[in-house]
């Protein structure tokens, strides 16, 4: 191959690598995975050596990726909730270590300053019965000290798109979302309680991302989450995939299938480049 073909090449493969995304197959390929736990402990299940788990899995609650509600190929990560305090989430977890059967970060991703922005899409079947603003969240696990050796100010940031005004829920169809610097988020835990106030409006719902960012410059992020429940009315059916998220520059995307498939973006790019080096070599012919 000529030097000028050798650079299309690498070119092409360093393009590729900066955008295709991790492939994350079900436990139980390609007949997917339905984890639940009946009891009230919460309970996980690492997936693969991904360092994604099902995780928090309560009072009959069920997560698993699947080909129940696939997005775009042949699976997503579905949930199912009967109601009450039922729960279940699959998240993705910095050096996670098991407590118990559930799992918790034992290290960090980075700082939480350096989180530019968070994606994903879910869907909610037209069959759900619980009210009609829910959807699957997506979360931010954070300590909001930094120091990883103490654990009351542990917890995270909630992404519900009713705090932006935007309700009911869409049905029957999949809804990308984006957090960004502007987006509000709501807290659990981080030493603060629950949805605090972080700054002094009359709506607890409304601090966005830049503003939670500096009221805690030293905070690390232990993962990200995205599931549904608890206290949730009725019966919810829905799923998740496509979850992205950037930290100082560096992008991390995941879709989940319960069978290995070509990125589409892959595919076109490597046909793209192979018919032009094709097209070159039959030129000098």
């Amino acid at each position: 191959m000529s030097n000028p073909h050798r650079a299309l090449v690498l070119c092409l493969l360093s393009s590729l690598a900066a955008r295709a995304s991790l492939i994350v197959l079900s436990n139980n390929s390609p007949a997917g995975d339905a984890f639940t736990n009946p009891s009230g402990t919460n309970q996980g299940l690492a997936v693969g050596s991904s360092g994604w788990y099902y995780n928090n899995v309560r009072y009959g609650g069920t997560v698993g990726i699947s080909a129940n509600l696939p997005w775009a190929t042949t699976g997503s990560v579905y949930f199912f909730s009967p109601g009450g305090a039922a729960k279940a989430d699959i998240e993705y977890l910095a050096d996670a270590v098991s407590v118990g059967g559930n799992y918790l970060a034992a290290g960090s991703l980075g700082r939480f300053a350096d989180l530019q922005s968070l994606s994903y899409r879910w869907y909610r079947d037209g069959g759900s019965t619980v009210g009609a603003h829910l959807h699957p969240v997506i979360r931010i696990l954070l300590d909001a000290d930094g120091n990883l050796g103490t654990f009351g100010d542990r917890g995270g940031l909630v992404f519900e798109r009713v705090y932006l005004g935007l309700s009911p829920a869409p049905v029957n169809q999949w809804v990308s979302e984006t957090v960004s610097g502007s987006t509000y988020l709501w807290n659990f835990g981080l030493g603060l309680g629950f949805a605090a106030n972080i700054n002094d409006t009359p709506y607890a719902y409304d601090a966005t991302l830049a503003e939670w960012q500096a009221y805690l410059p030293n905070a690390v992020i232990l993962g990200f989450s995205a599931g549904v429940g608890s206290g949730w009315n009725g019966v919810f059916s829905g799923a998740v995939d496509d979850v992205s998220w950037v930290i100082a520059g560096a992008e991390t995307r995941t879709n989940f299938e319960v069978s290995a498939v070509p990125e589409p973006a892959t595919a076109v790019m490597v046909g793209a480049g192979l018919a032009l080096l094709l097209r070159r070599r039959l030129r000098r012919a």
